[in-house]
């Protein structure tokens, strides 16, 4: 019936689509509607009913009201595209405002991950406690070199074989396990490679929770740290929940086995030891972390904090510098001290041998101006690295994370044999300028070493490399004596 368009999708419509379609088509506008003319009649009435109006325009079929018919069909057609854009906007509009919803709702909800906010400096004021660091940190480093050259004058009086001794124990996460055992190795051996007592001692990240113990250097204190370290327990990390990924936390995980355990060592009668064997700064225990706020290392005196302790009856400041140098960036929290922002000693370097300094405030530079006459003293650095000195090999799928995850791996442990290179370079010019004679040896977790698992802080693994590092640390011939 020529008067009514219909669309119906049933046998009739395909039927006549097919009477229509099925003829050789030309390429032709005018053509097609001629074919179309030629076909239309030859439908049934049944079938010619099924024909869309469009069709039936195209064939002239439909000559009363063809061009309103059109026109409502088109914008039958543009009413639906147009309600089908305005429902996936309207749907995507009402994922959006429901994540922005969910995400304020946590962030109101969930606080337990977040630092208070801290009050912004001027560049001013950045710029005059950078320049102040620097100073205060030259003048310590010239106070402790004239006490070490006061301290090895009177000891070579006694014997003309001493030595000034420093430990450098470096960052490493759960492989800290081998530098802990290694030191207690070290103090079964007898003669004279056994274990010295230390003028100094540095520790960064993990060797940063080694060095108290090591600084006191008793058997006791060495067996202590060992037993922490092959006994972590579950609490030691733990993920910030469900929604540890909001950027306003101040990391991924919390440490709040690791403060307790560490706490209940690290107490105020181990201050009171500390501070009495750095008495008058004749010995020294640095830790470093590193200034976030300034972007530089700085190494705490850790006797002076001991002290502190002491006066005040609180040990928790000495705590706090070590779990700052431990403070993993993202994944363990930083720490706030006397109003600055501290993070792992590992971003600055990995283990920490002296700042600079000018070569007239050097060792030998200042035993010779104040002790002409008398042979300036052999010094000797043991550092003792908690991780491989070299990247290990692996076939690397390329993925970004794999990417990213490797770069820093392979950065890190370039930035480490670097450093140890350079502390074989201030040796040689020190022994250039007739400064004196400085010795360097270091151990690392032999290449040849393998985790039990990739899990982080794994009981069985830190055991065996615990082990590792004690049998290593009872033979004098693990220590290396060249430059990586």
């Amino acid at each position: 019936m020529h008067g009514h368009c219909s669309n119906r999708d049933n046998s009739a419509t395909r039927k006549a689509w097919s009477k229509i379609t099925g003829c050789r088509a030309k390429q032709n506008g005018d053509v097609y509607s001629g074919h179309f003319r030629s076909v239309l009649p030859n439908l049934s009435a049944h079938e010619n009913e099924n024909v869309p109006c469009t069709v039936r325009v195209l064939a002239g079929c439909d000559r009363a009201g063809t061009g309103a018919q059109v026109m409502r069909e088109v914008a039958r057609r543009s009413h639906w595209w147009r309600r089908t854009i305005l429902s996936f906007v309207s749907g995507a509009l009402s994922v959006i405002l429901l994540l922005v919803v969910a995400y304020f709702g946590i962030r109101n909800f969930d606080t337990g991950g977040r630092l208070a906010e801290r009050r912004a400096k001027s560049e001013a004021e950045l710029a005059a406690e950078f320049a102040a660091d620097m100073k205060d940190a030259a003048d310590e480093n010239r106070t402790d070199i004239a006490h070490h050259v006061q301290t090895l004058y009177e000891r070579q009086q006694r014997d003309p074989n001493a030595t000034l001794d420093f430990l450098l124990l470096s960052g490493g996460g759960d492989r800290g396990a081998f530098g802990a055992g290694f030191l207690l190795g070290w103090a079964s051996v007898e003669g004279g490679n056994a274990l010295p007592k230390f003028d100094g001692v540095s520790g960064v990240s993990a060797g940063a929770l080694i060095a108290p113990f090591a600084f006191l250097g008793t058997k006791a204190d060495l067996e202590m740290i060992d037993r922490l370290v092959r006994d972590p327990k579950p609490d030691w990390v733990v993920r910030r929940g469900m929604f540890f990924f909001l950027p306003e936390n101040a990391s991924f995980a919390d440490v709040p086995g690791l403060v307790r355990d560490l706490r209940s060592k690290v107490d105020l009668k181990m201050a009171e030891r500390i501070a009495r064997a750095g008495f008058d700064r004749r010995r020294v225990l640095l830790i470093q972390a590193t200034d976030i706020d300034n972007g530089t290392g700085r190494a705490f005196d850790a006797v002076a904090a001991a002290r502190e302790a002491v006066a005040t009856g609180d040990p928790k400041l000495l705590s706090d510098i070590l779990l700052a140098s431990a403070a993993i960036p993202g994944v363990f929290p930083p720490r706030e001290i006397q109003g600055r922002l501290y993070a792992d000693g590992g971003i600055a370097s990995n283990f920490f041998y002296g700042g600079p300094m000018d070569e007239s405030d050097t060792f030998g530079a200042t035993w010779r101006r104040q002790h002409p006459n008398a042979p300036i003293p052999k010094t000797r650095y043991w550092v003792i690295i908690n991780e491989y000195i070299q990247p290990t090999p692996v076939t690397l799928q390329p993925t970004w994370p794999a990417i990213i995850e490797r770069s820093i791996y392979v950065s890190v442990r370039s930035a480490e044999a670097i450093a140890l290179r350079h502390l074989y370079a201030i040796a040689e010019a020190t022994r250039l300028r007739g400064d004196g004679d400085v010795e360097v040896r270091w151990v690392a977790v032999p290449q040849t070493w393998k985790p039990l698992n990739d899990r982080r802080f794994d009981k069985e693994t830190m055991r065996l490399l615990s082990a590792e590092g004690r049998r290593l640390g009872a033979n004098p011939n693990s220590w290396m004596t060249k430059a990586p």
